[in-house]
């Protein structure tokens, strides 16, 4: 549910993860144990509780630096960034990101590339350099459409529509809205009963069995019992 921008569920999953890995001790697999805990950390910063996301990311990378485990070393690294981003800490934030992209190219993580540059892109628009905060995000819409991710490539979208509507190019502006929706329309990634757009803002989501997701409050208020989209019988109470 991160991807999609569900906060809360992005926490909850790990958070579970965690603590069935400590019941089974915390020897019994060191790898589980980091990956919950970097994951926890990105869902913490997101939420805006960075003090918990700092402390998360530590464990993961203290984990990963112990095992020589350079891809969990690399988004640790892009996780730091983040959080000392979200700090308004863009000194900081600028060499963590140096860092994670060297890993991501030696171990060819493409899609890791393209979120180290989405985050050198947010810094540079949080210091109003506009240009090369659009020179990073042509590289990652590059990097994205390699790679077919198409959840990256809306989000570069969302972040150039800022840019030049601040910079009144209309023709440009135009061209990501509609390049924008039209990612929404192949991923589906839109509520089947409110018609809004899903993975803009953080909304709590329910993915029903079909795979579908819906925002929760138009399931709780339709109240129905199947997919609105597929029409498939749906669901007890209480599923994911």
């Amino acid at each position: 549910m991160l991807c999609v921008l569900d906060y809360e569920k992005a926490l909850f999953f790990p958070c579970k993860a965690a603590e069935l890995v400590n019941d089974y001790g915390k020897g019994w697999s060191l790898k589980y144990r980091a990956m919950s805990q970097y994951h926890m950390a990105v869902a913490y910063r997101l939420l805006g509780h960075l003090g918990s996301a700092m402390e998360c990311c530590e464990e993961s990378m203290k984990i990963a630096l112990q095992h020589g485990d350079r891809p969990l070393q690399a988004l640790c690294l892009l996780c730091f960034a983040d959080i000392h981003r979200s700090r308004g800490d863009l000194e900081t934030a600028f060499p963590r990101y140096d860092s994670a992209m060297s890993i991501m190219t030696e171990i060819g993580n493409r899609l890791g590339q393209v979120h180290v540059l989405l985050g050198v892109a947010k810094c540079w628009m949080a210091r109003k350099v506009l240009d090369k905060a659009l020179d990073a995000i042509e590289k990652a819409q590059d990097l994205a459409e390699e790679v077919g991710n198409k959840l990256s490539q809306l989000k570069l979208h969302c972040l150039s529509e800022v840019i030049y509507r601040s910079k009144g190019l209309q023709r440009e502006l135009r061209a990501h809205v509609v390049s924008f929706h039209e990612c929404v329309e192949e991923t589906e990634l839109y509520c089947g009963l409110c018609g809004e757009s899903i993975g803009e803002k953080n909304s709590r989501l329910q993915a029903l069995p079909c795979s579908h997701i819906f925002h929760l409050r138009c399931l709780q208020t339709n109240g129905t019992r199947s997919c609105p989209n597929c029409r498939r019988s749906s669901m007890k109470p209480g599923f994911v």
